[in-house]
Order: structure tokens, then sequence, then C-alpha cells
């Protein structure tokens, strides 16, 4: 199902995003062939239709006033028996997108999200840009002093998203020639789970995967995948020479803060929508779209999305890959990557950004019930994500921590304020790929 309602005035809405993400993640799932049968007094009940035997909750998006929510309802024979309705399971706003879906409780949590894993990042493990594709790369034969290239992607993400950026633009291009030039057949692409599974887990993985590489070797990471190489230099003596944090989470993101896990949901659908109505490429845009929804459809009932009781959103420890990025002062695994010296010194570098939106444009309206710091109504608090600048993900001052004392003092590319670049499009931008150009040189 797929209703869209417009009002006298209505909230800019794209559902392109929504439908992407539909076709991978697989969020609408048919109605069973042969609905349960209810009790003969639930079928009698005034206004009773055979839909409200269907067993599947749904989660939907709604125009709250220029901003979009998440709102979970569950299986329709549930809100006849009155359990809904007291709760406050009720829709709020015009009704803009539903997926209606097996309901999925506490229990399943996990395995649902292992299964989410797989559908976001669907080729697990290390692969290999050859010919201008990436093929499942075979154990890697040592190459004596030959240097190698790694990447690594961050969450809802894949190895694709590398080239999709940088075969987008001229100068992208130009880079991936150079890293041909240098670095051959031996570049590198580590895809891991980023949601079921913790950061330094994946470590391991990419530690295992490593093995046969006696050379050198150079990493560039996005976001989340910066975690997971400061992970790799902390656990494993691997010969990483160079690695270069673009947009990464160094120091956790608020928007995995514990308390705000509703609120940072409803604001990637916004910034998605807000991206995909701006005209921003459709692999800029999908992550977001396709993690919240993705996110939403797996923690709907348990966040209970819409609900009129207030809730603390702790079941943010319930996803691995979450946890691991809280921005908060007693994140032990934070705590841990930091508190001793890694076994592993390269040489550093970061780039960072602080995405400002042009709220001149309707489809930005949304944007200072997120982040407006100076801002202290009370019936607004809960929705404000972040506290400072960020990159519509993570936050700024979090991408070049590296410690304290610092593991290392870093070379900085700081694109400032900006209007154009955010966190899924770094790599279309000119000056982070001539900061990248000029960085693997420099070995």
């Amino acid at each position: 199902m797929n209703d869209i309602v417009l009002t006298s005035d209505p909230l800019p809405f794209s559902a392109a995003p929504w439908a992407a993400a539909d076709a991978r993640l697989g969020l609408r799932e048919p109605a069973p062939a042969q609905a349960p049968a209810l009790p003969i007094s639930m079928r009698r009940r005034r206004g009773f239709t055979p839909s409200m035997a269907d067993p599947r909750a749904s989660v939907s998006l709604r125009d709250d006033d220029g901003v979009l929510r998440w709102n979970y309802e569950p299986p329709a024979a549930q809100v006849l028996r009155g359990r809904s309705r007291r709760a406050g399971w009720f829709g709020f706003g015009d009704l803009l997108q539903r997926f209606e879906y097996d309901d999925i409780g506490p229990n399943r949590v996990a395995q649902s999200l292992v299964a989410l894993d797989a559908r976001l990042t669907p080729h697990q493990g290390l692969r290999q840009w050859v010919g201008g594709a990436l093929v499942p790369a075979p154990a890697p034969q040592p190459g004596g002093a030959q240097r190698t290239l790694l990447l690594v992607h961050g969450t809802f993400s894949n190895s694709d998203m590398w080239f999709d950026q940088l075969g987008a633009t001229p100068a992208g291009v130009a880079l991936l020639a150079q890293w041909q030039q240098v670095y051959g057949e031996r570049i590198f692409a580590f895809d891991h789970p980023t949601l079921s599974v913790a950061p330094w887990l994946n470590a391991l993985d990419l530690q295992r995967a490593l093995r046969g590489i006696a050379g050198p070797i150079d990493i560039v990471c996005h976001s989340r995948g910066g975690l997971v190489a400061s992970w790799l230099l902390r656990l494993a003596p691997v010969r990483v020479q160079q690695v270069a944090f673009v947009g990464s989470p160094l120091g956790g993101t608020s928007l995995a803060s514990p308390y705000r896990l509703r609120a940072a949901l409803d604001m990637l659908a916004n910034i998605a929508n807000a991206l995909s109505l701006a005209g921003q490429a459709a692999s800029t845009v999908f992550p977001l779209a396709a993690g919240a929804a993705g996110l939403a459809k797996v923690l709907g009932k348990t966040l209970q999305l819409g609900a009129a009781l207030p809730l603390a959103d702790a079941a943010v420890a319930l996803v691995p890959g979450l946890a691991s990025q809280q921005r908060i002062t007693d994140n032990a695994e934070t705590r841990a990557l930091f508190d001793d010296r890694w076994l592993v010194q390269p040489r550093f570098a970061v780039v960072s950004a602080d995405f400002e939106p042009n709220l001149g444009e309707p489809a930005w309206k949304f944007w200072t019930r997120f982040r407006n710091p100076g801002l202290q109504l009370a019936n607004l608090g809960a929705d404000i994500v972040f506290p400072g600048a960020n990159d519509l993900v993570v936050d700024t001052g979090s991408m070049g921590f590296l410690g304290q004392p610092a593991q290392g003092k870093p070379e900085l590319l700081s694109l400032g304020k900006t209007a154009t670049t955010f966190h899924t499009n770094y790599f279309r931008d000119e000056a982070v790929v001539a900061f990248l150009a000029r960085f693997g040189r420099g070995a």
C-alpha cells in the first residue's frame, strides 16, 4: 500500500527514496494468503471489515506540521482490542507513505538486523577493484614492497559507493586513475555489516582478510569505516602507513544517542526527503533513506514510534553498530579504543565539514526542529539531535578526535560551513578529492 494524501499546505514530499529503499530492503511484505480468524465478538463490532484481520503491522511517514515523522501501527486486531488506543498508537498528520510487514518484536531485533545488513551490504568480505569493477577478492598474495590501498565504507552502505561517488566527477575519475597507477590491481574494499556487528568485530574480520598482505597499506575510510580502521590499528600489527578519515565519528555521533534514537530516525527521513527534492544523486540519498526506513521497520514496535507516551530510547543498545558510536561520556567502546597507544601509528589525515542548509528552501523547513542549540522551548527539546556543528550524520568536532592524549596529529582538511557538501557526498567535492590525491602521494 502506498498512500499519498495532500493538504492545502502540503509538505514537499519525494516518494523516490522510499520506493528505492522498498525495492532493496523489502520493506513492504505481502499479506498472508489466509488471515487468522478473529473471535466472533470482535467481528461483530460496529465498523468491522475483513481488512481488520490483517496480522501485519506497519510503519508510516506522516506530515507533522512540515516535519516527517515515523509512526508505528500495530496489527489491526490489536487496535480492535483497544490496546493501541490507550498507548496513543495512532497516526498524527497526513499520511505520506506506509509499509506493511510481519510484526517485529524485541525478540526478533537481532535476526532482523542481520537480515537488514545483508540487504544493505550484500557482498560482505574483501573485494578487489579489477578492470573497472569490484570482484570478490582471492586471498591476497604477499607483494613484497608493493603498496596496497584499502577502502572502508560506513553505516548503511557498501563498497560500491566509492566508485559511484568518485566516478561521478572528472576530479574523482582522475583520482581513480591515479590510484590505479600507484597501486595497480592492489586496490581492495572491505564490505562489512554495519548494524548487527560492532566496529571492533568488523576489525577482527578485516585483520583476518589482510593476512596475506606483506607490503605497506594505505587506508581511506568513510564514516563508521573510520572506527573499523581505528580498531584495526588498535588491535593488530598490520603494516598500515597512512589513514585518511573522511567524516568519521571517531568520538561518536549524537545521532546514536540512546535518548534521541526516535528523533534521529525522523531527522534522517527528513534529510533524505530534502536532498531528494533538491535533486541530489540517488546514491547520496539512498543510504539515509534506506537506513532510516530499515531501522524504523525493525525497531518500530520496540521504540513505539509515534506513541504519545514518552520513552527513553534504550533500544539503541539492541543495535551493536549504533551503540558503538554513541557520543556520550560513558561509551565503554570509545574509552577502550583510546585508553592505550594503538599497535600501529601511521600518518593520519582527517576531512571534516559543517553542513548548513539553505533554510530558504521549503524542503529544509524542518531543520531548526532537529538542530537549534539556542532554542530552549520545552516542546522542541526532545527533537534536537545535534547540539552543534555536523555534516548531517556526524558531529564535526568528533571527526578529528584521536584520543586524549591523541594518537597523533592529523593533517586536516576542514571544509568549514558548507551548503553543498554533506555526509554522503564528500567524494564529489573537488577539495576533498584533491586532498586525497595529495595525501596518497605523500607516503
